[in-house]
């Protein structure tokens, strides 16, 4: 995986690597194996990322926690809730 990378950081700190021909010649120069080379030309990235056998899988969880104004709703609704039973038990008498 290391040659890849180097070979991609090359590529994007060499302003020569601007045009498809200079970067068709460097590729064939570089250490990078004829699938990795057509998936650079083609700007594939997903089937670049599957020439590399080491390249870890990355899973994100996304957690989701109420917004403050929900929690101020709630709080609102209970007090409103125990008011109206108040009222109703008020009424009662």
């Amino acid at each position: 995986m290391s040659k890849i990378i180097q070979v991609l950081e090359t590529m994007a700190s060499d302003a020569a690597l601007v045009n498809e021909e200079s970067i068709s010649s460097f590729l064939t120069t570089a250490e990078v194996t004829t699938e990795q080379q057509q998936a650079i030309t083609t700007k594939n990235t997903e089937r670049l990322a599957e020439t590399v056998g080491d390249l870890p899988e990355i899973i994100a969880h996304v957690q989701v926690l109420p917004a403050e104004d929900d929690e101020q709703n709630e709080e609102e609704d209970d007090d409103n809730q125990s008011s109206n039973e108040l009222l109703l038990l008020a009424s009662s008498f």
